[in-house]
């Protein structure tokens, strides 16, 4: 997925006008350093800054990794590392973020997530891999007790199976998969032609949202089939279903 300056990829929300803002007003806030780096992701990268994972989210993962003591993380899509930051700050200080990404959708965003790691003070806990990330899912060393899948739709079936099948989430462990409810599309999926016949920046990333419904449609029905998992699909922010291993 190429950059392109005069598309601003932007999803609906699954909420009514102001409950997004409402749950975020009561929660509790998050660190300055959280805060910091969404507002230069939105500032370097206007035009996707719309998949950096939401404060409500962060506060969320972390909740998971306190309650769970959890100390191995594995990120599939690192984007500008907000996400990253918040996982890692979360983890006691001998803990470890594995994070993946190839950075083809933006150059920018790396610039971002290299200066967010440098200055934090859990910078020493992530581990950052510039990659494709089917690639690194198939040589990374399990097991992690939280994987967060955040990265291109097409793939969510294959990042699943590879995960899987390499045993890289330990027993009891969470795979946490964002965007599964893909701005409500997922209830009425359109058919457009494919993204690459687009001839301006608008319409492909209209294209592109609209065919990345069905690749989620067909994710969150891939998991709930599988008996080798039991799984959630919760409606926090723009859906984010949770996967265990069945006992």
């Amino acid at each position: 997925m190429e950059h392109r300056s005069d598309a601003v990829f932007k999803k609906p929300s699954i909420f009514r006008d102001g409950v997004r803002e409402y749950a975020e007003r009561l929660s509790s806030p998050v660190s300055a350093e959280l805060r910091d780096i969404a507002e230069e992701t939105v500032k370097a990268t206007p035009e996707w800054a719309d998949i950096s994972t939401a404060h409500i989210q962060t506060s969320f993962l972390q909740m998971l990794i306190t309650t769970g003591g959890m100390n191995r993380v594995l990120e599939v899509g690192t984007f500008t590392g907000h996400g990253t930051v918040a996982l890692a700050e979360a983890l006691p200080d001998h803990g470890e973020v594995v994070t993946i990404d190839s950075y083809v959708a933006d150059k920018r965003a790396q610039d971002v997530a290299v200066r967010a790691f440098e200055r934090s003070p859990h910078g020493h806990k992530i581990k950052p891999v510039l990659d494709e990330a089917l690639t690194v899912l198939q040589s990374v060393e399990g097991d992690f007790d939280l994987i967060f899948l955040d990265a291109d739709k097409p793939n969510y079936i294959s990042y699943f199976e590879t995960i899987l099948a390499r045993d890289l989430l330990r027993p009891r462990g969470l795979l946490v998969v964002d965007n599964t409810l893909w701005g409500g599309e997922v209830l009425h999926p359109r058919s457009l032609p494919p993204a690459d016949e687009a001839r301006t920046g608008e319409e492909w990333v209209e294209r592109m949202f609209a065919n990345w419904a069905h690749d989620v449609v067909r994710f969150n029905k891939h998991v709930v089939d599988d008996p080798r998992v039991r799984a959630a699909l919760l409606t926090v922010h723009d859906g984010m279903t949770l996967v265990q291993l069945a006992s």
